[in-house]
Order: C-alpha cells, then sequence, then structure tokens
C-alpha cells in the first residue's frame, strides 16, 4: 500500500537536520530520516508536518516551501511487510522556538550533517541521493497523490487556482497539435486528415492551444473547457496569435448551445480525465457530430495511473480504480489545486464508445517521443517510465 508523509528541510549552511526514530515507532522505525509527520485524512501535507514539528520538535514552522516528491520504501526487515510511501519534502524557511525531540516522541537522536556525512547513517537512498545532489536543483512541478476524506475537489475551482501558474510552467505550443507530453503529435499520427473549412468543437480546451493550431489550419472552432482561467486565457492568447476561435465556459457533459448535427469533427486532447459522467460527454459528442465525422481523443493511459510516479513503479492502485485526488503545486507561484481525475480501463473506454454510437476506427498507445521532438509539457512524465509502459491512450472513432 501507499500511504503520504511530509517531510521537513531544516538547514545550516550546508548541513541538514536527521533525526533518528525510535524502534518501533514506524514508519521507519528505528532508520534515520528528515524530520517525518504521517499526513491524516483530514488535513494538508503542510498542516501535518506544521503539527509534526510543533509536537516533536518545539518549534512552529513557517514559511514552508515545497522542495520536492520522492517515493520511499520501508520493508521493516520484511517484504511481505514492505510499505510504500509518496514523501512531499517542504524546506523550513523559518520557525520561532529552539530545536529540541521530547524524550517521549518519535526521536531518540537528532544530527546536523554535511552530504558527505550523510552518507553514514544510512538513510533511504532516494533521499540521500537528493540530499547530496538533487536539493539545490529547482524542483520538478508534478501532480502529487492527495489524501483521501475531506471535502470532494472542485476542478472547476481547482482550476481556475492554478491555471496561470500552469499555463506559464507548460508552454503548450501553438503551431502543432501535441496529444501529450513526450507523445508522437499530428504530423506524425494523421488522425484528422485536413481540417481547413471544417466545423471543429475541442472538448475540455484548456488554455486553447489546441484551437488555436486548428484554426490557423483552417477550421472554424469552438472550444469548451470547464475553467473560467483557462478560457480567459485563450481568448487573450488567440488575440495575440491573430486568429478568430469561439472559446466558452461549459460543461462537456452538457454541450449547451451547439446544435445537433452541427461538427465535422471533434477532438479531446488530454481533458476526459477530469469528466467524472463521460458517457454523457460521448452522448454529446455524438450528438453534436454529422454522420461519417471522426471524434479523436486522448487521456492518459489507465496503467500508466496506476503505477508510481518513480522507480522502480510498483503498481500502487488497481488498474480498475475510478478515480483519484491530487494535489497540484506550484510553489514558486504560491497557488495549488486538489483535483479529482477519473480513469477508465482500455476496455471500458472503448465500451462506452460503442454504447454512444460510434464505430472505433484506431486506438493507439504510442511509445515517447526521444530528445529534441518531445513536448515542452511534460511534467510529471519520467521519460524512464515511460518506456516501460504506456502513458497515453488515443482513440479515433466515427459517428457512423
Amino acid at each position: 500500500m501507499t500511504e503520504l508523509l511530509s517531510l521537513a528541510l531544516f538547514e545550516r549552511g550546508s548541513r541538514s537536520l536527521v533525526v533518528k526514530r525510535k524502534d518501533g515507532h514506524a514508519p521507519f522505525a528505528g532508520a534515520w530520516l528528515l524530520p517525518t509527520a504521517v499526513v491524516g485524512s483530514e488535513e494538508s501535507a503542510e498542516e501535518a508536518l506544521e503539527r509534526h514539528t510543533y509536537r516533536e520538535l518545539g518549534v512552529e514552522a513557517g514559511g514552508l516551501e515545497f522542495a520536492e516528491t520522492l517515493y520511499l520504501e520501508d520493508n521493516e526487515d520484511n517484504i511481505a511487510l514492505s510499505t510504500r510511501y509518496v514523501a512531499n519534502i517542504f524546506r523550513v524557511l523559518d520557525h520561532e522556538g529552539e530545536l529540541r525531540f521530547r524524550a517521549d516522541g518519535d526521536y531518540d537522536d537528532a544530527r546536523w550533517l554535511t552530504g558527505d556525512e550523510l552518507a553514514g547513517v544510512g538513510l533511504a537512498p532516494a533521499l540521500l541521493e537528493w540530499l547530496q545532489t538533487g536539493r539545490h536543483q529547482a524542483p520538478a512541478v508534478a501532480p502529487v497523490p492527495a489524501p483521501s476524506g475531506g471535502a470532494t475537489p472542485d476542478n472547476r475551482r481547482g482550476w481556475n487556482a492554478i491555471s496561470r501558474a500552469y499555463q506559464e510552467q507548460y508552454e503548450i505550443p501553438t503551431d502543432r497539435l501535441v496529444y501529450a507530453p513526450r507523445c508522437p503529435d499530428e504530423s506524425e499520427l494523421q488522425l484528422l486528415g485536413d481540417v481547413a473549412g471544417l466545423r471543429v468543437i475541442v472538448v475540455g480546451c484548456g488554455g486553447g492551444q489546441d484551437c488555436i493550431v486548428l484554426a490557423k489550419q483552417g477550421a472554424r472552432v469552438i472550444g469548451i473547457d470547464l475553467s473560467d482561467k483557462q478560457i480567459e486565457y485563450g481568448r487573450r492568447l488567440a488575440e495575440r496569435e491573430g486568429v478568430d476561435v469561439t472559446l466558452q465556459q461549459g460543461n462537456v457533459e452538457q454541450l449547451v448551445g451547439i446544435e445537433d448535427e452541427s461538427q465535422d469533427l471533434a477532438v479531446s486532447l488530454h481533458a476526459l480525465n477530469y469528466v467524472e459522467r463521460v458517457d454523457r460527454a460521448f452522448a454529446e459528442a455524438y450528438r453534436v457530430l454529422r454522420g461519417g465525422s471522426p471524434f479523436v481523443f486522448s487521456v492518459q493511459h489507465p496503467f500508466f495511473a496506476a503505477t508510481e510516479g518513480g522507480a522502480p513503479y510498483s503498481v500502487v492502485h488497481p488498474y480498475w480504480s475510478r478515480k483519484q485526488d491530487w494535489q497540484w503545486d506550484f510553489p514558486e507561484k504560491g497557488v495549488s489545486a486538489r483535483l479529482r481525475s477519473w480513469y477508465r480501463t482500455v476496455g471500458e473506454w472503448c465500451s462506452l464508445l460503442l454504447d454512444a454510437g460510434f464505430r472505433i476506427e484506431r486506438l493507439l498507445e504510442p511509445p515517447p517521443v526521444e530528445g529534441g521532438g518531445a513536448s515542452p509539457w511534460d511534467g510529471g512524465y519520467a521519460i524512464e517510465k515511460m518506456r516501460l509502459i504506456p502513458a497515453t491512450l488515443i482513440v479515433k472513432a466515427v459517428k457512423p
């Protein structure tokens, strides 16, 4: 199983504070680690760390800055009892009080150690490597699993909160159609054909980049997205790019204002994982398309979603798990969002399309694009993992 941890990085020059957990005090009983809190179901990662540092170290932590996410394994000397942890590390920028550990608490030793000295206390390998070589590098911004429980994530509110930071971080191109991070683009896959003069609807258009690409190729484009801020960004971007597209906020489960059989092509790129009732979205796409028109979409591959983001890429969710909650932090921008994604097996995606009336023409699970051809939109998609299992599922269906 996988649990969520928060780790505190206290620094004094080149030295970091590490603590030895008492025998019998899980996680990592008897081992050296950074000060570590298990995140409860009703608290954020930061709240858990603030609670823990006050209780165990006697200080009120302030200015927590997200630094990195690592995947740690505690096998407790018995592989059958192996527990995997998603460990979010936060740099403690300041604190009030004098650091000390309680005699009746979780730790029985604490030391300030340099990078070379850290190797001598037996830290978890992934943590040791990061402390020695990676902690001074800019962190990768990517979603990490959020604990279950609490309020249901509001995807519209979440995307509104991170829209600007997301668009600044991931420069999605407006000169080519990108199906997913590190994925072959439309110039290679050739799924859409010539779109000049076609009426095209983009389902879940985000910041409008896909709409702009299609408009530059001569299509008349309507884009629908749940997020008001993404739509606002897309309108400004389209104006800067000098193209005419129609972008509107809406729910893709109900395409209000789009007439029956009025569209020649429907496209949805990496958006349908955020849609709960995708059967309704498929029914709406079917309704607005003319007979003989294609519907092309890409989603995160369900097996990719079921595995860890870091080596050894173990399966941490059942392949059939329907939903996952995510925390997406942009620490340099000071914004974050708790989002919910829905996943379906490959078989279920196909069944839902057939139930809506579509005919499936192509189903692709492409290997990653290596080197310079990769999209800059690749946060959280490790090339090493993508070489082992498909990250993206692409489907081309047609309304008969």
